[in-house]
């Protein structure tokens, strides 16, 4: 039974807008990459359309899909309902496929779940996904919708009693823990930049009774993610025991990334997903944040291979081809005013850093540990 890759072929070409930091490719690149080194066959590889409004409704209010719609029919909206559901203000800005582009990336992390429940396969990687803060009628944090609520829910809908979800993007999982916080059949799990946007995580939360949050200091490093998973996520999900687990993979933890102050490298990065991936015999691995194109690419093609078990095929150079794929991506950012730096280019893994484990997270994982005794 072979592992599968789902997305859309909408990614290639869209983009939310010139100066947004989804300014960039991220899911097509990272496909394109997995096909140029034969990492995966064709017919592991499967295009969604977007969803429709009605199963979409599963989680969001009729009325904001219907003025998502509009949004993408008329590249716009009266003032009062860009007020009303956060459309067209601020970093959740109205562009060309403003709906479908969202709407495929839930379609695939809701389809994802039809096929594990079929027993069709039992891992799937779905780039496209992994936008934890759409909220229920309103656009929240670069997030339309909430594939991550809706594979949530739709896992629930086709039987799956015990459904695990763990988060290490850079940023809290907010929308997510809100829907389902005291739902014991679904448990949450972040590991988050504390004091980031949305400023929420807060370990305090791990009073209720399915949340594990674990807020990170700034410089948060290779040994202490690690350090996580061995003494609280693995522990904590092996006493669970899930029927399924959905991982967030956001790559905005990465040293690389523009958007917070984690150092984590992509060798750290992938042995957390080899840690994570087989906690439940069915597993969703989505994408996530991860603002920086070249890095966030060769990291989530790189959890390709990381579930299927081939991550010695990452110790290599990258190809030549490969090479050129990335150089080709454009991004408007500092960092590569002067070209693309060659640690991006040469190869696939950066090489695990070790370092020490600080005070504040042993402290952070024996509070957790009391709370939820561990």
């Amino acid at each position: 039974m072979k592992n599968l890759v789902f997305s859309s072929k909408i990614f290639k070409g869209s983009r939310y807008g010139k100066g947004h930091p989804l300014d960039i490719d991220r899911v097509w690149p990272s496909i394109e990459l997995l096909k140029i080194m034969n990492w995966v066959d064709d017919n592991q590889i499967i295009f969604n359309d977007p969803a429709s409004i009605e199963e979409l409704t599963i989680f969001h209010d009729l009325d904001y899909l219907n003025a998502l719609k509009k949004a993408e029919v008329l590249q716009s909206l009266d003032f009062l309902e860009k007020q009303k559901f956060n459309i067209g203000l601020g970093v959740n800005p109205i562009f060309k496929e403003v709906f479908s582009r969202p709407a495929a990336a839930a379609k695939s992390s809701m389809r994802a779940i039809e096929f594990l429940a079929k027993n069709k396969t039992q891992k799937i990687l779905n780039f496209s996904g992994g936008t934890h803060h759409g909220r229920k009628s309103f656009a929240s944090g670069f997030c339309f919708l909430n594939d991550c609520i809706l594979s949530i829910l739709k896992a629930k809908e086709l039987g799956f009693k015990k459904i695990l979800y763990i988060d290490i993007d850079a940023h809290h999982c907010d929308a997510v823990q809100d829907n389902f916080k005291n739902e014991n059949d679904i448990q949450i799990i972040s590991i988050h930049e504390k004091n980031k946007w949305p400023r929420t995580g807060n370990l305090e939360d791990c009073k209720i009774s399915n949340i594990v949050n674990l807020p990170v200091p700034e410089y948060f490093n290779d040994s202490e993610i690690i350090f996580l998973i061995d003494n609280i996520i693995i522990p904590y999900s092996i006493k669970f025991k899930p029927d399924i687990t959905i991982i967030q993979a956001g790559t905005d933890c990465l040293k690389d990334d523009p958007q917070s102050k984690m150092i984590l490298t992509n060798s750290s990065y992938w042995l957390s997903i080899s840690k994570l991936k087989n906690l439940s015999i069915k597993t969703l691995i989505l994408g996530g944040g991860g603002y920086n194109p070249y890095v966030t690419a060769k990291a989530w093609a790189g959890n390709w291979l990381v579930l299927n078990s081939n991550e010695d095929a990452l110790q290599k150079n990258l190809n030549y081809e490969c090479k050129e794929l990335l150089s080709s991506l454009k991004w408007n950012n500092s960092r590569v005013r002067n070209g693309v730096p060659h640690k991006w280019l040469d190869k696939w893994s950066d090489g695990f850093k070790k370092q020490h484990v600080r005070t504040e997270i042993i402290e952070l994982v024996n509070e957790v540990k009391k709370i939820k005794n561990l």
